[in-house]
């Protein structure tokens, strides 16, 4: 339990940390003034004013904050302020928090091709990349003789009739010419191998009535790739989590629109800290690969066009550009509570559908 705890608080911690710097960076880079950065929440532990900024340490270790002046509408004559800024710098400052979560996504998924990364060994992976691999089972056939054994998706094949699984076709080869005789099938899972007897049956729709078992088999390893090829191969995954993201939160918005509710694809802090609990029990490379994709996930919400995000907050800005003149304060300031308030309802609710959908699996997997 403390391990997750911690894990979970190290991996949203860095991710907002890692936001708030972009805008600290690119706000000093522009030279606007920041009044305070801070490493975690009030109630405050220690500070230190060092050349114009005060750097604070406080009590909750969750991520951290930047003030930067002007901000919130103050000081807007002096030429240090944020509000004193052209549209486009200010842009870029809440932009830069974005940036900062992909590109920190991008690092850690370099890291991992270039040391250990989990993926899915195919036909086209190079073998001499693959560090170790597992043969799990990806899908089950409905009312297939696997299912009535009590199989499930994501159980690790170890051996059938003694023999160890190293490739998924040798296992398909040897079930199908088991056809009507039982095989004993040892599996893993949650660090527990269990055996149970299987009996092949032969089915005509699948490849001309080859006997199966009824699985959908997946060979998951960790590769690691040349350093020249690790910075490639996670620029291409980075655009891929992307894109993925993108088509999911846009799929997500039909759904809340045409009334069809949430789905299983979205998850607040509850699923999240169970999510945790899972890659820390997976090892180091999947705990990272999940920061990576929160990162990244972080960085899609927050550039979208909503009051209280950053999307909202440039939509203002682009406004402004078309008007030739900035919105009134008020305004503004009154869209961006309302938006707050929304969001934190909206958590609220993400967080009772977590509940209902993890139910007592909530305190298991954290306990255990």
């Amino acid at each position: 339990m403390l391990l997750t705890i911690i894990a979970f608080i190290l991996i949203l911690g860095f991710l907002v940390l890692v936001h708030e710097l972009g805008h600290f960076i690119m706000a000093r880079r522009l030279g606007v003034a920041v009044e305070e950065f801070g490493l975690g929440f009030p109630p405050k532990i220690w500070s230190r004013l060092w050349r114009g900024t005060k750097y604070s340490l406080n009590l909750i270790p969750l991520g951290g904050f930047v003030k930067i002046k002007g901000e919130e509408g103050g000081a807007s004559e002096e030429r240090d302020s944020f509000s004193s800024r052209p549209v486009w710098q200010r842009t870029v400052i809440v932009m830069a928090g974005v940036v900062m979560n992909v590109l920190a996504g991008w690092l850690i998924l370099a890291v991992l091709f270039s040391t250990s990364v989990p993926m899915e060994i195919t036909a086209n992976t190079n073998r001499a990349y693959v560090r170790s691999s597992d043969v799990v089972i990806a899908d089950i056939v409905p009312n297939s003789p696997a299912e009535a054994t009590g199989l499930k998706e994501g159980d690790k094949v170890m051996s059938i009739d003694g023999q160890q699984i190293k490739q998924i076709e040798d296992f398909q080869a040897y079930v199908a010419a088991k056809a009507g005789s039982s095989v004993k099938l040892a599996y893993s899972r949650d660090n527990v191998e269990t055996i149970v007897m299987v009996i092949p049956e032969v089915i005509k729709e699948v490849e001309e009535g080859r006997a199966i078992i009824g699985l959908e088999l997946a060979e998951l390893g960790l590769v690691r790739f040349p350093v020249h090829r690790a910075v490639i191969a996670s620029a291409k995954a980075t655009s891929g989590y992307l894109s993925r993201i993108v088509l999911t939160l846009g799929s997500l918005v039909k759904q809340i629109v045409i009334g069809q509710g949430l789905g299983e694809n979205l998850g607040g802090p509850v699923a999240i800290a169970v999510a945790t609990n899972d890659m820390v029990d997976l090892g180091w490379p999947y705990a990272l690969l999940f920061t990576a994709v929160l990162s990244f996930n972080l960085a899609i919400i927050n550039i979208f066009p909503f009051p209280a995000l950053d999307g909202g907050r440039i939509v203002f800005f682009i406004v402004e550009k078309i008007r030739g003149k900035p919105s009134r304060r008020l305004v503004e300031d009154w869209f961006h509570r309302a938006g707050f308030v929304l969001l934190m309802l909206f958590a609220i609710f993400i967080t009772y559908h977590d509940i209902m959908r993890f139910g007592g699996r909530i305190w298991s997997a954290i306990a255990n």
